[in-house]
């Protein structure tokens, strides 16, 4: 007699369902982590990962980057390609209007309006229109520097 249980979904980090891709690497839902030392580690990986991307960007296009990251904590951690006071005065200072302004909803309706919603977490669309504007976090461990 066959087996007609289907096998349980694997659960990420959030205890939401993940799927496995090709290469192992996992696709998540891009929601708030629950697990603080989970939260933490993500931090991490993608606070160096996003500070290598930074460094590849200014060396390949020749341009002049400044990133500033407060954690949850209020600890600042920044990367800049030269000196970070000349590109922050530079940004205060420069009349011209940016070529391009990004925001969390924004980039979240472009790359992930197929990803279905958690009742019990509000996406930054739903933020905005509730006027809560609090800091929106992704819940991955995966190391995306590749």
């Amino acid at each position: 007699m066959a087996n007609t249980n289907k096998p349980k979904p694997k659960l990420g980090p959030n205890g939401s369902p993940v799927k496995s891709t090709a290469m192992g690497r996992k696709k998540i839902r891009i929601e708030r982590i629950a697990d603080e030392r989970n939260r933490q580690v993500t931090f991490t990986k993608r606070k160096n990962g996003l500070m290598k991307k930074a460094m590849e960007l200014s060396v390949l296009c020749d341009c002049q980057i400044a990133l500033v990251i407060f954690n949850s904590n209020n600890k600042l951690f920044q990367y800049s390609s030269g000196d970070i006071g000349t590109v922050l005065k530079r940004f205060s200072t420069d009349p011209v209007v940016p070529h391009e302004k990004r925001t969390n909803k924004d980039l979240f309706a472009q790359h992930f309006k197929t990803q279905p919603s958690n009742p019990q977490i509000k996406n930054p669309v739903e933020m905005e229109a509730d006027g809560d504007d609090d800091e929106y976090e992704t819940d991955d461990d995966d190391d995306d520097d590749d």
